[in-house]
């Protein structure tokens, strides 16, 4: 065999050159194969929770409001029974009509919810989205600087809570993961916590 660094012969079990010092490996320089690591099994799988009387807070306002004049109106005097009823009837069909919306972006946002889905593995999270929008991200746990747990007063009410993983971008809602809704958020993020400490 030759030396790879200066050409010399050498013999066949050498293990340096004689006329560089090269070290050699039967004439062949040693390259070194990083070997891909296979992470398809998941650790962990969260999802947030779909809870309907909690969707339904941010619109009581809404029925308060339509509501408050029907009640106003048949509490009027009897003089003005004619035009309370006109109001009346009105007002009905309004509040029907914000129902029947309401119940509407109630089942999207329930079907929704069911197709968020945050899958973690040894080394990464896969976020997929297989509703309306069909998407997925995914981010290796390396990339991840920071887990965080939000829980509002209302959110505490109920049982859930919100993880953020906070990526090293800086580019709006790409610069990490958002899981709203999570029910036992604190137990979720304990072993998100776990999984990605030990990837550290």
């Amino acid at each position: 065999m030759f030396c790879v660094n200066c050409g010399t012969k050498l013999a066949d079990d050498a293990a340096f050159c004689t006329n560089c010092g090269n070290p050699v490996s039967g004439g062949k320089p040693e390259v070194k194969v990083k070997e891909k690591v296979v992470d398809n099994n998941v650790m962990l799988n969260v999802k947030p929770t779909f809870k309907l009387i909690y969707m339904l807070l941010p619109y009581i306002p809404t029925f308060l409001i339509f509501i408050a004049p029907v009640a106003f109106m048949l509490s009027m005097p009897s003089d003005f029974a004619g035009a309370a009823e006109q109001i009346k009837t009105i007002c009905t069909y309004i509040i029907i009509g914000i129902l029947a919306i309401t119940a509407i972006a109630l089942f999207f946002v329930k079907k929704q919810y069911k197709a968020y889905n945050y899958d973690f593995y040894k080394t990464k999270v896969v976020y997929r989205d297989s509703f309306i929008n069909i998407s997925e991200k995914e981010v290796k746990y390396k990339h991840i600087r920071e887990v965080y747990l939000r829980r509002g007063l209302v959110q505490r009410m109920f049982g859930l809570g919100t993880i953020v993983l906070y990526t090293n971008a800086e580019t709006g809602y790409l610069g990490g993961i958002t899981i709203n809704n999570v029910e036992n958020a604190e137990e979720a993020y304990k072993n998100i916590k776990e999984l990605i400490d030990v990837e550290d």
